[in-house]
């Protein structure tokens, strides 16, 4: 038997948690300290991400959905439903009561199109507690209880800010602020963080048709301020980053945000917390768990070569038993240590 796995799933939700207020409170969440981090932030990968995780954190996922009432334009609907589908993130009988509470109002109507994700209605089953542990002895909240979950009314302190753009991390509200919440801020952002790309990697990056990303592309070209050229027989895209610095208005490094693939970062992290959180494995043998692990390495690895950082990962594919435990359990930490804290740097 191996009960180590059950602290490091507690010793995982600790420090992704931790990750989750700072980067909420990076975007205006009140109630934790900001930290300047160098990266752009995906609020819709972001956003489908958290939610699961919040039910440990219930202050958090209250602070989101209040976030989300004081800035819930900003978030693209089209982004939104295609990280859903495309990577399998999050829990969509979590954030369709969130779509109903925000669709009721004229500002958040756009909303209403998340109608028409997940099923048309919830389970039949008995509705579970949403954050375990805290027992609902009031009137619970409508729509939550809609889709089967118990939690009491929720009380918005209307306490979020606006997300500021005179840091890295709000770059891509920024530039949605300039070109709109569509295809072009995204591949503006990713041209303005890469040397060039090709219109095939750029969708995949950033949750586009590449059908979209290609026309968006070709428009911008026009301006002559993005350059095209082949590398073989593909066309790629580039721009002079040196032109496009006045959108830089922090200190330094004077550089442009990194950019990180979150979305199969947090499919692949949400994979093994899937793995961690099976009840009762960490009463069962070695070999059970390790079968288990290794079934969770391998749906994640697609996800991991998409983020690339399947390369960091050193457990061995001979290792079985507690070697591969302790193998991969070492590999997760150190990925989680260096991508969300010390990614890799861009131009």
């Amino acid at each position: 038997m191996n009960p180590s796995l059950n602290s490091f799933k507690e010793r995982l939700l600790e420090v992704l948690l931790q990750f989750l207020w700072r980067q909420w409170s990076a975007l205006g969440v009140a109630g934790y300290t900001s930290i300047r981090d160098p990266w752009m932030i995906d609020p819709e990968a972001l956003l489908l991400f958290s939610l699961p995780i919040a039910r440990n954190d219930p202050r958090l996922f209250d602070e989101i959905m209040d976030w989300l009432h004081q800035n819930g334009t900003s978030i693209s609907i089209q982004r939104l439903q295609t990280l859903s589908k495309e990577f399998h993130l999050g829990d969509l009988t979590l954030l369709r009561p969130i779509a109903d509470k925000m669709g009721a109002t004229s500002m958040h109507a756009k909303w209403r199109l998340l109608e028409k994700m997940g099923p048309s209605a919830p389970s039949a089953e008995a509705p579970r507690l949403l954050f375990e542990g805290t027992p609902v002895f009031a009137e619970p909240d409508p729509q939550f209880l809609h889709w089967g979950w118990l939690r009491g009314r929720i009380e918005l302190r209307g306490m979020s800010q606006k997300p500021r753009i005179d840091q890295p991390t709000t770059f891509l509200f920024k530039l949605r602020a300039l070109f709109g919440r569509q295809v072009r801020a995204e591949v503006m952002a990713w041209l303005l963080s890469h040397e060039h790309g090709h219109p095939a990697e750029i969708a995949r990056q950033t949750g586009y048709f590449a059908r979209s990303v290609q026309l968006v592309l070709n428009e911008l070209e026009t301006s002559g301020l993005i350059r095209a050229h082949r590398i073989g027989r593909e066309k790629h895209f580039s721009l002079l980053h040196a032109q496009w610095r006045f959108l830089i208005n922090w200190g330094p490094p004077e550089t442009f945000p990194v950019w990180i693939a979150w979305a199969p970062l947090f499919q692949a992290l949400q994979t093994f917390l899937a793995c961690l959180s099976q009840p009762g494995l960490d009463e069962r043998s070695e070999r059970f768990q390790s079968i288990k692990l290794r079934e969770a390495l391998t749906d994640s690895m697609p996800a991991l070569v998409q983020a690339g950082i399947a390369h960091r990962l050193q457990s061995s594919p001979q290792l079985t038993g507690g070697g591969l435990i302790k193998a991969l359990l070492s590999d997760i930490e150190t990925i989680l240590a260096e991508q969300l804290n010390n990614p890799m740097p861009h131009v």
